[in-house]
Parts: structure tokens; sequence; C-alpha cells
């Protein structure tokens, strides 16, 4: 057990992955419990309201967590500086997601969702576990812009791995808008600032000393 254990996850990449993990969990949780000292605005341009509610889409907008957690792993398996590379990419992204958090907060208005289908349950559950708070950058578009950087630079997935990721990635950005969890600017604010955070990584060798 110990010895598959460890050839999913090499014994390098346990601390920085946990704490991509942390970091994720506390800056996203941590702001939304002091969301009621917050003055939110909204970043919804007209092109948004154009854009129908599609509850089917739902699924890609859960099937994300599946997807990064994959990328992740093939990450961690890539190698080490490659792992600490986008890790801390990841992590340091996260920071500037935080000062947005707090200084540029955002919301939206969620459409009332009518039927009882098992896609509109799922996007009434979304609604009631995750408020539309920490909106811009989009978090969920910003972990589905590194599986694509990621599976660009892997030289260790087999080939159809990037296709798919691509398509993957792109379905879950469109979901961000479908089921009316962002507006459009939240993507391009995911991806840059993941851009940001990825480049600032590379400035400094990371090897986990």
């Amino acid at each position: 057990m110990k010895n598959w254990i460890k050839k999913l996850i090499p014994d390098y990449a346990v601390r920085p992955l946990l704490l991509a993990v942390a970091a994720n969990f506390i800056i996203y949780v941590g702001v939304s419990q002091i969301r009621g000292y917050l003055t939110f605005r909204s970043l919804a341009l007209p092109v948004d309201d154009r854009i129908p509610f599609f509850a089917p889409f739902i699924i890609f907008y859960i099937l994300a967590y599946v997807q990064w957690i994959a990328n992740y792993l093939l990450i961690a398996r890539e190698g080490k500086d490659f792992c600490y590379h986008f890790v801390y990419g990841d992590v340091i992204s996260k920071l500037f997601c935080l000062v947005f958090f707090l200084f540029l907060p955002t919301t939206l208005v969620r459409p009332e969702v009518i039927g009882n289908g098992i896609c509109e349950r799922l996007v009434r559950l979304i609604y009631q576990m995750d408020a539309p708070v920490n909106l811009f950058p989009s978090i969920h578009c910003l972990e589905s812009w590194c599986c694509i950087h990621a599976a660009f630079c892997m030289k260790k997935t087999p080939r159809w791995y990037l296709p798919l990721t691509i398509i993957m990635s792109l379905c879950v950005f469109a979901s961000t808008l479908l089921v009316k969890q962002h507006v459009f600017i939240d993507i391009f604010g995911g991806i840059l600032i993941f851009e940001i955070g990825y480049f600032l990584a590379g400035k400094k060798k990371f090897r986990g000393r």
C-alpha cells in the first residue's frame, strides 16, 4: 500500500501538494467567512446578459475537481523541479486571488432554477454550498488553465491527454458562465493570474529546500 502511494505521489511532492490544497482552502473559504464585512460590485458585461442559463453544464463544473486532482498527480510525477514550479506558481496565484477577493470583491445575480431534474438539483446544491462571492478571478478557470499549461509542458503523459485536457478545460470555462457562477471577465482574470504566478515562480528554482 505504501509503495503504491509513493508511486502515485513521489515523496518530494507531498509537502507542496498539501501546501497548494491548504492555500486554496484557507483563501477561498476564509474570505467567504468575512463576506458580511465586504462591499461587493458586479463586473458583468452586456455579453453576460446574453448568455443563457444551461443547467447540464453543471456536470463539467463538478468534474473540474476530478480534472484538477488528476492534473496535479501527473504534475507531481513529471519531476521535482517541474512539480515545484507549477505548485508554487499555483500558490502565488492564489495569493493574488486573495488580494482581489478582499479589495475588489465581486458578486452576481443568480437566476431562479426551475425544474427538478438531476442537473437542476445539482445547480441548487452548488448555489447553497457556494455563495456568489470570490468571483474575480475565477479559481475554476485558473485551475483548468493550469491543466492546459501543464499538458503542453509535460513529457510523460500519453498523446491523447493534451487534446482531452483542452476540451475539458474549455467546457469548464463554459460551465462557469452557463450555470451563472461567474461572468465573462472572471475567466480571463483566472488565466492571467495563473500565468503571473507561474512566471514569478519561475524566477527562482524551487527544489523543496
